[in-house]
């Protein structure tokens, strides 16, 4: 049998839970809109870059950054946004974006000959041949949806990027031109290795960096598997060769990590 002491206390937390019920439904809720669209143009239509201009300007980019208002907040404040350049192959509506760039926070960003090839190089456009693209900005602001700029079209094309001697990979040893004199190889985009083809005699040989023994790669125990530091390298008949080098990447202690191959053919 319930008391009337129980059954005050049973409404009273009736009422308690239907008044916080009420005041969650009644909740107002900041929100944030953009005011404007992401707009986009660029100062040429076709580049043609190349590594003797790597220092000049290629292009320039001009976007409309974002405004917001603010509805229902007492602090309105402008939200951390994004604004990168994507690029896809002309046509493909982005399913594929060959290039994410970043364009920081605007309203416009020029690139070098050489800043623009790299990203475009990474997305595996052809060397030497004009690519017709597709270009538009993607804006990103707090956790919502990305707003994108129509498209324009850009034609590029890039070139392959040999290293200074000072960021090549050589060949040293008495197999190839002494162990005084590098043999600096060729960087090949394609294979993304440094390449050397020339006349090699029955002997040593290794690979360092920069004409450099701090970064130096030899035999890894195994074939075709070098290390830093490893022991010396053998060309057991003379003859002309094409030898293939893919290194791994320096460490901060401007050594090589694990995982550089090479081939003799």
């Amino acid at each position: 049998m319930k008391t009337w002491i129980t059954q005050t206390a049973a409404g009273v937390l009736a009422v308690a839970a239907f008044s916080l019920t009420a005041c969650k439904k009644d909740e107002v809720q900041a929100t944030l809109t953009p005011t404007n669209s992401v707009s986009l143009t660029a100062s040429t239509t076709s580049v043609v870059l190349t590594q003797a201009n790597a220092a000049a300007n290629a292009a320039t980019f001009t976007f409309t950054p974002l405004t917001y208002s603010w509805a229902n907040v007492d602090k309105p404040y402008s939200p951390a946004t994004t604004y990168t350049l994507q690029v896809a192959k002309q046509g493909t509506n982005f399913a594929n974006v060959v290039s994410s760039i970043d364009l920081g926070a605007g309203p416009s960003k020029t690139f070098t000959v050489g800043d623009l090839n790299t990203p475009l190089l990474a997305g595996g456009l052809p060397v030497g041949t004009a690519t017709p693209l597709d270009i538009r900005v993607k804006a990103v602001y707090a956790a919502n949806a990305p707003m994108y700029s129509p498209t324009l079209p850009l034609t590029a094309t890039v070139y392959c990027a040999q290293p200074a001697a000072n960021q090549a990979w050589s060949i040293i040893g008495a197999a190839a031109k002494g162990w005084s004199t590098d043999a600096v190889m060729t960087y090949d985009c394609a294979q993304n290795a440094f390449t050397y083809t020339g006349s090699f005699a029955a002997d040593e040989y290794k690979f360092r960096y920069g004409a450099d023994w701090k970064a130096n790669l030899g035999d890894g125990g195994s074939t075709g598997v070098l290390k830093q530091d490893g022991g010396n390298l053998k060309i057991t008949k003379a003859g002309t060769y094409t030898i293939t080098l893919k290194p791994a990447s320096l460490n901060s202690d401007g050594k090589v990590s694990d995982g550089s191959t090479y081939t003799v053919k």
